[in-house]
């Protein structure tokens, strides 16, 4: 089993909304018209799209979905890809760090390949925040087509990987190598666990990069992702920048790998956006884009640098159609587009 790369051809994506009574609330309408634009733009950008959306036991999704037929004037061809998942529970909406992983299994005597699935134990990213639904979630999706699935006892989040199509791994130590997280487990065995539990063929790691406000200790899918197999897009240097320091040492970290593996590495700038409730730096990145069948969504905050963002994007993956969708409300819970979903791929469904 081999760990696919996010830019493998997809057949579903999982997102899992917010709801009434949870972190959310001083931004919850917000945050569910940020909702309504994602799955409008996915399910209109990509015809062979399904949407599976999570929607928490109990709340009132009823209304929101009401708004979005209303509002986004879906086809009934495009709202019949639009699954509603009302019996799963969950803690957070991040489904990107506890929803589960697509593999590919090696091909067999006919030459078929095979896909599964794989999640791994999930604990508030090092015990920060509840997780016991959260912890639960992914394998209870086996009833709604995504399996075969197994559990890993590892504790690591999905937004912590970054894999290319050669099995090479990028990922920042400080979220992995966690006594919060994996207890007693050193450099070496962490490493042991990533090539058992993911198929690599090689690990390459940042360390001591996070940005103000990331609650994830510093997930590589807020500052450093692949576009392909040879293709490292990050976020880039900013001397005026609150986390100018991190910056520096992930712009310097890169180059050296990228050096070394004969990677182009380009960079997308950095804004500085602040809370609209409370005035707090917020861990605002456009490198926490999603790359789905041909298209990149690329998060936008309404700050000055995204106009660039998109002309950078658009420059370096020229192959790719460049959607961008506003965040600025997911943000405020410290996450971003990324974070917000999870690409299925294979024969699920």
């Amino acid at each position: 089993m081999r760990l696919l790369p996010e830019y493998s051809s997809i057949t579903s994506l999982l997102l899992a909304l917010p709801y009434k009574g949870s972190d959310w609330d001083a931004v919850i309408d917000e945050a569910l018209e940020c909702y309504r634009s994602m799955v409008t733009n996915f399910l209109q950008h990509d015809n062979s799209l399904i949407v599976q959306l999570l929607a928490k036991p109990g709340s009132d999704w009823a209304s929101w979905l009401e708004k979005l037929c209303r509002t986004a004037n879906l086809s009934n061809a495009e709202r019949s890809r639009l699954v509603i998942i009302t019996d799963i529970d969950y803690d957070d909406t991040w489904i990107r760090d506890y929803g589960p992983l697509s593999f590919i299994e090696d091909e067999n005597q006919q030459g078929a390949s095979h896909y599964s699935y794989k999640s791994f134990n999930f604990n508030g990213w090092g015990q920060k925040y509840s997780s016991q639904a959260d912890n639960q979630a992914a394998l209870a999706l086996v009833r709604y087509g995504i399996a075969p699935q197994l559990k890993s006892d590892f504790v690591i989040e999905g937004g912590g990987l970054e894999i290319n199509g050669k099995g090479v791994l990028l990922v920042n130590r400080d979220c992995v190598v966690d006594d919060k997280r994996n207890a007693g487990l050193n450099d070496l065995a962490v490493s042991t666990m990533l090539y058992k539990t993911l198929g690599l063929h090689d690990i390459k790691w940042l360390h001591n990069i996070q940005l103000t406000g990331d609650d994830t200790d510093g997930h590589i899918d807020t500052i450093a992702r692949f576009i392909n197999d040879d293709t490292v897009v990050c976020c880039g240097r900013n001397r005026q920048h609150h986390d100018a320091e991190a910056l520096e040492a992930l712009n310097r970290q890169l180059e050296g790998i990228c050096n070394e593996q004969q990677w182009t590495l380009h960079t997308v700038p950095m804004p500085i956006v602040r809370s609209k409730v409370d005035d707090r730096l917020l861990p605002a990145t456009y490198a926490n884009f999603l790359i789905c069948n041909g298209h990149i969504y690329v998060p936008t905050y309404g700050a000055r640098e995204d106009a660039e963002a998109i002309s950078t994007m658009t420059a370096i993956a020229p192959n790719y159609t460049i959607v961008p969708i506003r965040c600025e409300a997911l943000l405020e819970q410290h996450g971003s587009l990324h974070c917000a979903t999870m690409q299925i791929a294979g024969d699920a469904l």
